[in-house]
């Protein structure tokens, strides 16, 4: 007990700088599209995470499909995010339902859907998630206003993007209106009038986990911070994560029609839908073959196989595209031999059932394939189906790819096929990828290499720490969340690394420590709180209240009275959750496994 006097003694200290006084309205924190370091954006994954951490909500993008549906789905097309391609007001919810949207991000979230929004609400509803819907195009706001109030979810929604040019009325009935406030207006006199217009400020903080900030925008008062780390805004609301570690048992469930066992009318069908499918009405064509794809496999592949050999482009790819699903790896040499179709559709269509067949036998032909098209969306799906195939004999031409080709969007498939594959081979050629100065078009080919690294574990650390080094603040932020991902096996080199010359790598090596919370660290942490740099003393404080090692109390006590504020209220935070956790560990020593 005897840390119980500086607990006293700290009173005045944090009632002065707490991030919140008494009284004041509670912040809420909402996930861009999930949490993007852990899960694939927009599907059931990221909404069972964010409600796992006790997040008060999501943000999530809507588009509709041809059909009229509303889906989750950012992009205009399917093709970044799914082993699909197309535009999603083009494509019938049918048939989006087909596609994995999930394992491009990783094997374990194999066999994610895209989620109808109806779902999403009754998911948010019954686990008491907070929505901010984002209309990716206009014309949908009644649509979703009519979904919102059938779920009974208004006071759950927050109105952005086109939603907020509803009218009056019709906001009325949803309650909840953001108002994204600039840190050049974030004034008190602001905020007072968005919440006297019955309306809630709101901070928007994407592709940044600066602790200093995000703290600032809170103080600020506004209700609601839109973050991509929601992990760093919990921490500074010092609101605990109890990760619940179950899948929902609210997920829509996709029927599948049962087998008929009459041969004859089996025939029946088939015989008739391929005469569809060999039509001039698209729709109905896509149709027919969502329907053999569900029939016996037997009666279904003789006559699809036969038609791509058809004259027509469409029929061929609606037949490809029905293999992909309904067919096995011994078709493979069929489809295999539409690689070098001259409609690019086909070509496109016919790689990406070799994918789903999981055609190993086809890799040389697609390795080959890749070496010679000149279409970006061809190469770029032959790569990602290289990396599901998970030959590696691909890691040479891939890595090949990625470092002469000038399309970043093919250089994401390879950074992920890659990934994928896992090859020690691909570690430099990854690191070269996640430090590439190349603009936004490099952005999301530089942020899977970080997750790509970050899934290869510990042989990736040293290139990782490098990377801490590095001028832009983008690559040190994602090689210190990779480093945080691979955990205890990188907490060596991030020890060392708290001694580079740069003050950006100490800074960012003592964050990454602290998120990782392993013991061994301390000590380093301790001897960092003597750094001369101000942000690297801050980072250490914080990083040791993480840990929690009351060695380190003394060294913190001394930086109470520190004249940087970010320092003081680091430090006192810090002794507050060391303390709090030795008296709690007194009383229930089981607390401390």
């Amino acid at each position: 007990m005897r840390y119980i006097p500086i607990m006293i003694s700290l009173l005045l200290v944090l009632s002065s700088i707490s991030v919140f006084a008494q009284g004041t309205r509670r912040v809420e924190v909402f996930a861009h599209r999930g949490v993007l370091e852990d899960v694939p954006e927009n599907t059931f994954a990221a909404l069972e995470k964010v409600a796992a951490l006790g997040i008060d909500g999501i943000a999530v993008d809507i588009r509709q499909t041809k059909d009229n549906q509303l889906v989750l789905m950012c992009d205009e097309t399917i093709d970044r995010t799914t082993d699909g391609k197309g535009r999603v007001d083009q494509l019938l919810y049918a048939e989006l339902q087909q596609y994995d949207a999930g394992s491009w991000r990783g094997a374990g979230f194999r066999n994610e859907r895209v989620p109808l929004l109806s779902d999403v609400l009754s998911f948010c509803k019954i686990n008491g998630l907070k929505l901010i819907l984002n209309a990716r195009h206009a014309c949908l706001e009644k649509h979703v206003l009519n979904l919102v109030n059938e779920f009974g979810m208004s006071s759950q929604v927050y109105l952005w993007g086109t939603l907020r040019s509803l009218s009056a009325e019709d906001a009325e009935s949803i309650g909840r209106e953001l108002v994204f406030v600039s840190p050049e207006e974030m004034t008190e006199e602001k905020i007072s009038r968005i919440r006297e217009e019955k309306k809630y400020a709101l901070s928007v903080l994407l592709e940044n986990d600066d602790r200093k900030m995000v703290k600032e925008r809170i103080k600020a008062g506004v209700d609601v911070v839109l973050v991509d780390y929601p992990c760093v805004a919990m921490d500074i609301l010092n609101r605990e994560s109890h990760i619940i570690e179950k899948k929902s048992k609210n997920r829509r469930v996709i029927s599948q029609q049962r087998e008929a066992n009459n041969a004859a009318y089996i025939q029946e069908q088939v015989k008739n839908l391929v005469k569809t499918m060999e039509g001039e009405d698209d729709d109905k064509a896509r149709t027919a073959a969502l329907s053999l794809r569900v029939l016996p496999q037997s009666y279904t592949v003789p006559p699809l196989v036969k038609l791509l050999e058809d004259r027509k482009a469409p029929v061929k790819q609606n037949a490809v595209w029905a293999l992909g699903f309904c067919g096995d790896g011994t078709i493979a040499e069929y489809v295999q031999a539409l690689l070098k179709d001259k409609n690019t559709a086909v070509r496109r269509e016919a790689v990406l059932a070799l994918k789903r067949l999981g055609a190993a036998q086809s890799v040389p032909a697609l390795l080959e394939t890749l070496k010679t098209e000149t279409d970006v969306g061809v190469k770029y799906d032959i790569a990602r189906a290289l990396g599901t195939l998970g030959d590696q004999s691909a890691v040479f031409t891939l890595s090949n790819i990625l470092t002469k080709e000038k399309s970043w969007y093919v250089k994401s498939g390879c950074v992920e096929a890659l990934g994928h594959i896992a090859s020690d081979k691909a570690i430099n050629v990854l690191a070269k990828t996640l430090v590439a100065d190349a603009g936004e078009d490099a952005a999301w080919a530089r942020t899977k290499a970080a997750w790509a690294l970050a899934a290869m574990g510990e042989k990736s650390v040293p290139v990782l720490t490098r990377a801490l080094s590095d001028n832009e603040e983008v690559t040190r932020r994602r090689a210190g969340w990779a480093l945080v991902k691979i955990g205890a096996p990188a907490v060596k080199a991030l020890i060392g690394s708290l001694r580079e010359i740069n003050k950006d790598t100490r800074e960012r090596a003592a964050r990454a420590l602290g998120w990782i919370g392993d013991e061994r660290a301390a000590t380093s942490l301790i001897w960092a709180l003597k750094d001369k740099e101000p942000s690297v003393v801050s980072s250490a404080a914080w990083a040791l209240g993480r840990i929690g090692n009351p060695e380190a109390l003394p060294a913190l006590r001394d930086l109470v009275n520190d004249k940087n504020e970010d320092i003081r209220e680091n430090a006192v935070e810090a002794i507050e959750k060391i303390v709090a956790f030795k008296e709690k560990t007194a009383y229930y020593p089981e607390s401390a496994q």
